[in-house]
């Protein structure tokens, strides 16, 4: 029979204790006054689990005696005389105890008091007293408040000795957590019994894991809310909703969803179930062929998803308890104990009904408002008999239940709920956001909290008018803009603010496949995709108060509203920079132009990326690009699935494996097999590879055979060689799966002797960082990082090293890549600044004259390439500050480039001025030295020198340059490879393949744009 896994106690001084295991180190403990234990709400309505491990029954112990209960290999001492307990670990070490008999009646509520060591942290409760990241020392009531728009108490507290408690109730209560005893923890509440669950576990990642297997795990979202949400200004029409979307998809930047607020009813805010479209702004129409043509039609072909707010004053509770009732009697029924005459089913259409058919007009998803109708009738007694001070905390989480069980139902795909408010069990049914911080770091600690409650869809309203806002607030498990009744959308920004929102939405969406890999590591086990730092380094001190940083996922260290950032142990890359450090240390960090806040990324990160698209599943991803920051080691468990629908829990999903080793010989690579299958994967699985090393290696190997390099130029197969890219320090190649054996893939990365590496080698503890990944979009290709970083100092040394930057500047402008120029123009003003930041006139000027050679390198005058400098001319006369210098600096790298998209200035001559016109016009036709000698009746050295003379260009360079341009610009608006081929004057698809990317850097499939 084994032990007994359930007990019922008559206490020697009074009353009743039923104590449970619920699963291995799971424990639940009730008290009352009678012995009968009728389940409270959370669990009658199957929003808390508490299934046993063993038959119903209860094993009644004598009075006064000691019980010991253990479930897995932890262990609940309970004294039978007062009722006071103790927690074991599986290690036999006490957890936690009680420091008087808990108490339990009608008459004066419940209540349980704990001892708490002198060093003990605690972290918990949920979306309320934002101010600080560690509970201890706060008192505070579970209660969701009127005045706070976001309010979500979760009775659920952790502890850094290896315990949790969680209340399972539903009426008023506090936590008074050393506040008022420093070394005691009071649970108390007026109302209702004692019922709590313990957990034991040996860090917090175990004690979120038994937690939620209590309270529920996370459901995955659809993948589209994934991307970015956007909510319109109040008072839109079906016209305003489709400027919207329309400026996203013009200026390129990346959503997914697109939000009504909840005036899209005839009569706003409308509660009743007989709420339809506004027939004026939001018309719409039950014809099949008519709604292709309505505003939502025209959302769906552009690729956006409708989402619709609304709020309820609904009486939820009838078809719960219905739904309750048929749930006991299909027990009863199994156990042939009938249905009680008394048991009869309740009847009331459910308050998802009327939405229906909103979502058979094309709705996706539903933003529900935090309105609680107990605040305008606290005396109500509700349809399952519970009072308004009952049912205050459960409402919200009702209401989300049932839209999600409603939409499950009409649907069978996953539903994408959205809530303000909530309580214990929210996370089963709801995403939901923090509301408005006018304290903007505060949303960010909200949101930890809410990660170490258990919640893990979390998300606020971004701060869109702030540097900072869009890093932090793109930097999350969700991404959300509530335009509210202003114009918060992101064509609206000024231009430096408009291009970092773009480049930060760029970032996000290629950082899709990590993103979603954390959110299925949490429907399996509870952490967070925002972990606080605790939750990934319990260990460390340092870490307990971090209210300033975060962790995204297993690699990315995300800083926001700080300059100042802990690292913990181990070797971390700056983001932006590519510079390294060393944990653990407290940095000071200098965050340049392009980006918003602090990020690092931890050694040993092996970090999937997709390519660019407007929107997720906008095209099939069939080469997925690996972003490696070698380590010690390393792994990352890529998962995906079909990412609209349940059939991931049925295992129609594909793991993929990757890990990774450094040392000073070798860096290897693992790529596994895929594991799994599911609906509508992608057949052909190839994967781009973009690993920092400390230099050029002295061989590449992928499944023990060695790649030819292709960085010398020479003619290699781009698919079947590798290349060393100088300006980032990253070595990049391609592997297919057809070249997988049984185990995978093994890449090996042959570390050159330490004696032979270059200047622009000396990396890491020596004297310059790797680099990191371009993350601002573009072709995976062209995701370049931020350059060579910090110069080092002195002798030679220095000089060969100034020379090394302004080679690597020089380059990046070459390229005709903005994003690629810009990133170097970082990199090369950081290096400059920190050899000399006394002289930065000088840098300036040097700067100033690199950007003019090239232009003039590209055959354009200096007035040519820079006209209307006016005002830059004044303003370099006038620069007080070297952020000025910058800036001047970063708005001439801006006209250079784009000047080498434009068409070449007209040259004087009128034989070469009619060649740059048929070049640009007629790219296709024969254009041959020897073509145009006989169409001018010239030498065919004459023209060559003629052009030259004229444009300060190579003709045949110029011709393959103005030849790429066309063509990329082809295959991004979708063009076939071989119609890119044909139309560029290529009759062989093959060798305009290895044109592109012998000129490119990377094939043409980087490039073309490609539509599922």
């Amino acid at each position: 029979m084994g032990e007994p896994k359930d007990f019922l106690l008559s206490l020697a001084s009074g009353g009743w204790m039923r104590v449970q295991t619920i699963a291995p180190g799971s424990f639940r403990v009730r008290l009352n006054e009678t012995g009968l234990f009728a389940e409270p709400a959370l669990t009658r309505y199957q929003i808390v689990s508490a299934i046993l491990e063993t038959e119903r029954g209860a094993c009644k112990a004598p009075p006064g005696t000691v019980v010991e209960i253990r479930s897995g290999q932890a262990m609940l001492r309970m004294d039978g005389r007062d009722g006071q307990f103790r927690l074991f670990g599986a290690d036999g070490e006490e957890r936690v105890a009680t420091s008087a008999s808990p108490w339990s009646s009608d008459k004066s509520g419940f209540g349980v008091r704990f001892r708490l060591g002198g060093d003990e942290a605690l972290y918990g409760l949920g979306n309320i007293a934002p101010e600080r990241l560690q509970r201890r020392g706060l008192r505070v009531e579970m209660w969701g408040e009127k005045q706070l728009w976001a309010s979500a108490p979760i009775p659920f507290l952790m502890s850094s000795s290896g315990w949790a408690v969680m209340v399972n109730t539903t009426w008023r209560h506090l936590f008074d957590i050393g506040a008022s005893n420093e070394n005691e923890l009071l649970i108390e509440g007026l109302t209702g019994e004692l019922d709590l669950f313990l957990f034991a576990g040996n860090d917090y990642a175990e004690l979120l894991d038994a937690y939620t297997n209590v309270a529920g795990k996370p459901p995955l979202l659809p993948i589209w809310m994934y991307g970015l949400n956007f909510c319109s200004r109040i008072g839109s029409s079906a016209r305003d909703v489709l400027d919207d979307a329309i400026k996203f998809r013009r200026a390129g930047t990346p959503c997914d969803l697109i939000g009504l607020n909840d005036d899209w009813m005839e009569r706003a805010k409308d509660f009743s179930t007989t709420k339809r479209w506004h027939p004026v702004r939001f018309p719409t129409s039950t014809n099949d062929l008519l709604r292709q043509v309505s505003f939502i039609g025209i959302l769906h072909k552009q690729g956006f998803k409708l989402s619709l707010a609304l709020g309820c004053d609904y009486d939820l509770t009838v078809l719960e308890e219905r739904l309750a009732r048929e749930n006991r009697r299909a027990k009863w029924e199994d156990r042939n104990d009938g249905y009680g005459e008394d048991e009869q089913p309740l009847h009331e259409d459910s308050w998802y009904e009327h939405l229906r058919k909103f979502v058979d007009d094309g709705v996706s998803a539903f933003v529900l408002h935090p309105n609680n109708p107990m605040h305008g009738d606290p005396g109500r007694i509700w349809g399952n008999g519970m009072s308004s001070a009952e049912l205050h905390n459960l409402y919200p989480v009702l209401l989300c239940k049932q839209m999600y069980a409603g939409f499950l139902k009409q649907t069978n795909r996953r539903p994408a709920i959205h809530i303000e408010r909530g309580y214990l069990g929210m996370q089963r049914f709801a995403a939901s956001t923090t509301g408005t911080f006018y304290t903007a770091k505060h949303a960010i600690v909200a949101i930890l909290h809410y990660g170490l409650s258990g919640h893990v869809h979390t998300t606020t309203n971004m701060h869109l008018i702030s540097r900072e806002g869009i890093h932090a607030d793109f930097l999350l498990a969700l991404s959300r803009i509530n335009s509210m009744d202003h114009f918060q959308h992101p064509d609206f920004l000024e231009h430096p603010l408009q291009e970092l929102f773009q480049r930060y939405a760029r970032l996000r969406y290629s950082l899709i496949p990590y993103l979603y890999s954390a959110a299925h590591a949490a429907a399996r086990t509870g952490m967070p995709i925002a972990r606080a730092m605790p939750l990934m380094y319990p260990r460390d001190r340092h870490c307990r108060e971090l209210d300033g940083q975060y962790m995204l996922g297993d690699f990315l260290l995300v800083a926001v509203y700080t300059e100042s950032v802990y690292l913990p142990e181990g070797v971390w890359f700056d983001y932006w920079t590519g510079k390294r450090h060393s944990g653990p240390c407290l940095i000071e960090v200098s965050v340049p132009p392009e980006a918003g806040g602090p990020m690092f990324v931890r050694a040993g990160a092996i970090i999937p990326m997709w390519p660019p698209m407007d929107y997720i599943g906008e095209r099939r991803v069939e080469t997925l690009t690996l972003d490696i920051y070698p380590g010690a080691h390393g792994s990352f468990l890529l998962y995906e699935d079909d990412g609209v629908s349940f059939d991931y829990l049925a295992g129609a999903s594909v793991q993929t494996c990757l890990e990774c080793a450094s040392d000073q010989a070798m860096t290897t690579v693992r790529i596994a097999k895929r594991k799994g299958t599911f609906t509508g994967m992608t057949v052909k699985r190839s994967y781009e590879l973009i690993v920092r090393t400390n230099a050029k290696p002295a061989a590449v190997r992928v499944g023990g055979e060695r790649r030819p390099d292709r960085t010398a130029r020479n003619k290699a197969d781009p698919f079947r060689s590798w290349r060393y890219d100088r300006l980032t320090g990253t070595v990049r190649f391609h592997v297919a799966e057809a070249e997988f054996g049984e185990d995978g893939v093994c890449i090996e990365i042959v570390h050159p002797p330490k004696s032979g590496r270059s200047a622009t080698a000396r990396t890491g503890a020596e004297s310059r960082s790797v680099a990191s990944v371009d993350p601002f979009g573009g072709p995976a290709a062209s995701m370049l990082g931020r350059g060579i970083s910090d110069a080092a100092g002195g002798g030679g040394d220095a000089i060969s090293d100034d020379l090394e930057a302004d080679n690597a500047f020089a380059a990046a402008l070459e390229s005709g890549e903005l994003r690629v120029a810009e990133a170097a123009l970082t990199v090369w003003w950081g290096a400059k600044m920190k050899q000399a930041a006394a002289v930065w006139q000088l840098h300036v000027m040097k700067g100033c004259y690199l950007i003019v050679r090239q232009a003039e390198r590209s055959g354009w005058t200096s007035a040519d390439a820079f006209k209307r400098m006016e005002d830059e001319a004044y303003e370099l006369a006038q620069l007080q500050k070297p952020e000025q210098g910058y800036e001047l600096l970063q708005r001439l790298v801006s006209r250079l480039v784009r000047q080498m998209e434009t068409p070449h200035p007209g040259a004087k001559h009128p034989v070469i001025r009619e060649l740059l016109e048929l070049a640009m016009r007629e790219p296709e036709r024969d254009l041959s030295l020897n073509a145009m000698a006989e169409r001018f009746a010239l030498h065919p050295v004459h023209i060559s020198r003629l052009f030259k003379k004229e444009t300060g260009r190579n003709y045949y360079d110029y011709v393959i340059s103005m030849r790429m341009m066309r063509a990329k610009q082809l295959l991004r608006e979708g063009h076939k490879v071989y119609d890119a081929a044909s139309l560029c004057g290529f009759k062989d698809a093959g060798n305009f393949s290895k044109a592109f990317s012998k000129y490119w850097g990377e094939p043409p499939v980087s490039f073309k744009q490609e539509r599922c």
